[in-house]
Formats: C-alpha cells, structure tokens, sequence
C-alpha cells in the first residue's frame, strides 16, 4: 500500500491510512472519500431512515397532543388519562432523545457522541421501555378493579403512582450506564479492514451481558405481559357472566366490553411489536 501525505486539514486527521490493509490509496483526499462512503447510509439503510423518520414524526405528533390535551384540560385528568398522558411522555423521550441516536450510531456503525451520550442513552431508553409496560400494567389493573369491583373506589392515588413508577423504572435501569463506556471499533469492510470510530459498549463480559438482558426481557416483557393477560383474561369472563345477568345494563356492558377489547389489542400490538427487539438484545 502506498500514501502520501497532505498539507490539508481534515477532520479525519486522527485517522491513520496505514491502518487500512489491501487497499491502495493515494492521497489523504481518496482516504476521506472511503470513510465517506463507509459512513453514508445505502440504498436499503436510506429506505430505513425514511421509514423510522416518519414513524418518529407520528409518534411525536400524537404522543405530544396526548400530553397537551390531558395536561390544557382539567376535565381530562381522570387517573386513566393521567397514566396515559404518563406513557405519553415516555414515549416522547425514546423519539425525541433515543431513536435518532441509535438511527445515527446503526447506519454509520460507529458512536459520534461524548461518554456522557453513551450512559444515558441508554439508560432513558430503558427508563422509558420500563414505564411503558409499568403503565400499561397499571390501566390493566384500574380496568379489571373497575369491571369486577365496580362499587368500590380507587385505593390509591394515581399521581402517587406514576411517581413510583418512574422510581422503580430509574432504579431498575441503573446497572448499565454504570458498566457503559467508549472503546475504539474495528470495523471489516468487503475489501479492507480498517480500525477508527468508537463504539459504546458494557465493560462486562458477554456472558453477563446476555444473562442480564434475559433478566431485563423477563421484568420488562415478560412478567408484565403475564400479569396483564392474566387480567385480561379474567375481565372477559366477568364480563361474559354480567352480560347474562339482566339486573345490569345492556348498555354498559358493552361500552365495557369494547374498552377491554381496545386495551388487549394495545397490548397484543406493544407485544408484537417489542418482541423482536428483546430477542435481538438477547441473541446480540
């Protein structure tokens, strides 16, 4: 391989062409143009960005009128809007803070932001996974007191709640970004091998890297789907048995029947959908 140097400036400057193995290179200039051409997304990466792009701008448009409606209007803050004005914002946090970042750091296979990125990226996605499914949890259990005890009152305050859930979610997500660091990559290309670039990656071993994503996959996916389904299941059968019992009103039963049927197919599609994201994490 041979190179010569250049008197320009470039922000590649830190990178040294020796590195690069199999490859003639003549200039500084043609060095750049290969780390270009590494770095700009291809076709199918393009067609990826486009479609997580408009996902994203969905999800901010109709996450962010959930929380201006509920939040503008006191008519509004019952305890079930309030959770999902909390769901709300936690998915406004993995759009707005975590979705373009990992879109960055996947297509161009290297991690462009400080060590402070690295740990909290991270640690907000997972804060914010873990207060989806714990709110989801929680109007499951609000709809299933509703339906089989429907005389009583809420035994706990909601907004009480929503605290502890963003607690418990923080606490639970706290043993990554304490492990997370920067390291430098080694990337192969079809025709040469080069090192530059950085990764953010855990300083553990594989082993407990896989072990824990188990951990987190069962308290994050598992267990809660679980509990909701259990539920879910139980309301269905409570309401199977109401609707023979002619002392309560046809109509209820029905305006109840379509909101359980509404929240399994929210949670069916959060299931669906989250799925191959832990199976990814756990293979990964």
């Amino acid at each position: 391989m041979t190179s010569t140097n250049s008197s320009s400036s470039s922000e590649f400057d830190d990178y040294d062409p020796s590195q690069i193995i199999g490859l003639q290179v003549e200039t500084n200039e043609q060095y750049e143009d290969i780390i270009a051409d590494a770095l700009w997304p291809n076709a199918v990466e393009q067609w990826f960005v486009i479609i997580l792009g408009t996902m994203m701008v969905i999800g901010v448009v109709g996450n962010a009128l959930v929380v201006v409606v509920v939040s503008t209007n006191k008519s509004m803050r019952n305890a079930l809007n309030l959770v999902l004005m909390n769901l709300a914002i936690a998915d406004l946090l993995i759009l707005l803070f975590c979705l373009p970042l990992t879109v960055v750091n996947d297509v161009t296979k290297t991690f462009w932001f400080s060590a402070v990125f690295c740990k909290s990226v991270n640690f907000i996605n997972n804060t914010s996974v873990y207060v989806s499914i714990m709110s989801l949890v929680f109007i499951t259990c609000e709809r299933w007191r509703a339906i089989t005890y429907p005389l009583k009152s809420p035994f706990v305050r909601t907004r009480s709640v929503i605290a502890g859930i963003w607690l418990l979610a923080m606490f639970l997500s706290s043993p990554e970004p304490v492990t997370l660091h920067l390291a430098g990559a080694r990337f192969v290309r079809p025709n040469f091998t080069t090192q530059w670039g950085t990764r953010c990656k855990e300083s553990w071993s594989e082993e407990f890297q896989m072990n824990y994503q188990l951990v987190q996959t069962i308290f994050s996916f598992v267990l809660p789907l679980l509990v909701i389904s259990v539920l879910c299941l139980h309301m269905v059968r409570t309401l199977h048995f109401s609707s023979n019992n002619l002392t309560v009103a046809s109509r209820q039963i029905s305006i109840r029947k379509k909101a359980v049927r509404m929240l399994c197919g929210v949670v069916m599609l959060f299931a669906i959908s989250n799925l191959p994201v832990h199976l990814y994490n756990i293979a990964l």
